[in-house]
Formats: structure tokens, C-alpha cells, sequence
């Protein structure tokens, strides 16, 4: 439990905006911070967008996690062991957990994210989240930056206070949140374009099908086949090459 309300203010507001900007789920995420030597951490499953002060649980230096630590305290207190953080932030940003799975290292190409965390290492591991392997794993990338992602399981970002390892992810969350819609805008399969000749009189959708159980297949623009993979941008309407000629774009390798 935390009494001093200094400590309980930044974790009612950073806890609320993590929940309000889809940053955590309702009973995902943990935040930590270390102050006069002790360190003091959400506690499992515990609602960040509703923090009370029966919500923290101190973790010690050394030893056994206290019953009811979050799965993810060895984590927290790996950075702090190997890092100059003063507060730890464990997120699952949806936008930076997707391209995670894609790519090994996210880079921003240019913009304030460039200038705050450069690229931003992918871990991967197959242990639980509580193991000391991916403990040691997580400080160790976290030396060389304030922030990393554990591939399937969220971020980790360190700061001086909460509101500066909220700022890291945030800001990663929004440049991986712009790949996102870039990869599917430039991407995507034409639209179906409506039938030139129809039956006079005629309203039926090209998605739907007819009474007497016939299915009308919608047209593609140009005739042309249904791709399968990602086997490059299709021809803008215009008939010229979309910019990039189907490079992954947004983040480079």
C-alpha cells in the first residue's frame, strides 16, 4: 500500500491516460516507480484507468516477490538493477505489438521519435514472463534504450518519472500506429466497382445473392486476379505505379 500522496498522484494520472488512449486493457499493464530506495509497483491484474491505494505492492531488492506481485516484477527490478530508471512502464500498445510480430527492430524513419528512442529493439523469447531469462534479457536491452518490445507480450520503457516513460511509449505507439494504416493503404485490393451492365431495373449488390440462390461474384477493377501475400502495391486508377513499389514502408528493416 501506498500512504504519500506524491507518489499516488502520478500514478492515478499516468494510469488513466495509459487506459484512455488504448495504451493498456482494462486489467493489462503494470507501472513501478523507486523513490528513497524502495520500489513500489502496480499489483497483478490491477485496473490501471482505476488505481486505488490498495493497488501497489512493494518489491524487494533481492529475494521472493511478494504474494500478489505483478507476473512481470523481475522485469522491473532487472531495469532498475541495470539501468538509471527512477520509473518502469509495461504496456500493450495494440498499433506496436502488430508490427512487432512483423519486424525485428522498429525505426521510425524520421520525426520526434527518431530523435527520442532512434530504432527500438524487438526481444523474442519462448519463456514465461516471469522467468529470470527474460528478466535479464529485457534490463539488458533497456541499457541501450528506454525502451523495448517483448514480442507478443508489450512494451517496457524506463524514465526518470512515469510521465517521461509514458511519453515513450506513446510516441512509439503513434509512429507504429502511422505503418500501420501506410501498409494497409498501399497495400490494399482495388474495390469492387459496380457492374457497367446490369439487368434494367436491378438493385441487387454485387456482394449478395439472388433469389433463385445464384451468386453474383463482384467485378474487380480491370479484370484483374485476387492476389494473394503482399506481392506489391496495385495500380493506382490512373494507371500508374503506386510510390514505393510495394516496400513495407514506415519502418525500415
Amino acid at each position: 500500500m501506498i500512504a504519500d500522496e506524491s507518489l499516488l498522484g502520478p500514478f492515478h494520472a499516468v494510469g488513466r491516460d495509459m487506459f484512455l488512449t488504448g495504451l493498456v486493457s482494462s486489467h493489462s499493464g503494470t507501472m513501478s516507480v523507486q523513490a528513497d530506495g524502495r520500489t513500489f509497483v502496480s499489483r497483478r491484474n490491477a485496473m490501471l484507468g482505476r488505481l486505488t491505494t490498495d493497488d501497489f505492492i512493494e518489491l524487494p531488492a533481492e529475494g521472493e516477490n511478494p504474494e500478489g506481485a505483478p507476473e512481470d516484477a523481475l522485469i522491473h527490478r532487472a531495469i532498475y538493477r541495470l539501468t538509471q530508471a527512477r520509473a518502469v512502464i509495461h504496456a500493450r500498445p495494440a498499433a506496436t505489438m502488430a508490427i512487432a510480430l512483423i519486424d525485428d527492430r522498429l525505426a521510425p524513419a524520421n520525426g520526434e521519435g527518431a530523435d527520442a528512442f532512434g530504432t527500438v529493439p524487438v526481444a523474442i523469447s519462448q519463456r514465461p514472463l516471469g522467468s529470470p531469462e527474460v528478466a535479464d534479457l529485457m534490463g539488458q536491452m533497456l541499457r541501450e534504450s528506454r525502451i523495448a518490445v517483448l514480442r507478443g507480450r508489450g512494451v517496457f520503457a524506463w524514465g526518470e518519472d512515469l510521465d517521461s516513460a509514458l511519453h515513450m511509449v506513446s510516441l512509439l505507439e503513434e509512429m507504429c500506429r502511422v505503418g500501420c494504416w501506410f501498409r494497409a493503404m498501399s497495400r490494399e485490393d482495388e474495390q469492387p466497382v459496380a457492374f457497367e451492365r446490369q439487368e434494367r431495373g436491378s438493385n441487387l449488390s454485387p456482394y449478395r445473392s439472388s433469389r433463385d440462390g445464384n451468386t453474383r461474384q463482384p467485378m474487380r477493377h480491370g479484370n484483374q486476379p485476387r492476389r494473394s501475400g503482399g506481392g506489391g502495391a496495385p495500380p493506382r486508377r490512373d494507371g500508374q505505379r503506386r510510390p514505393g513499389n510495394g516496400s513495407p514502408g514506415g519502418f525500415r528493416p
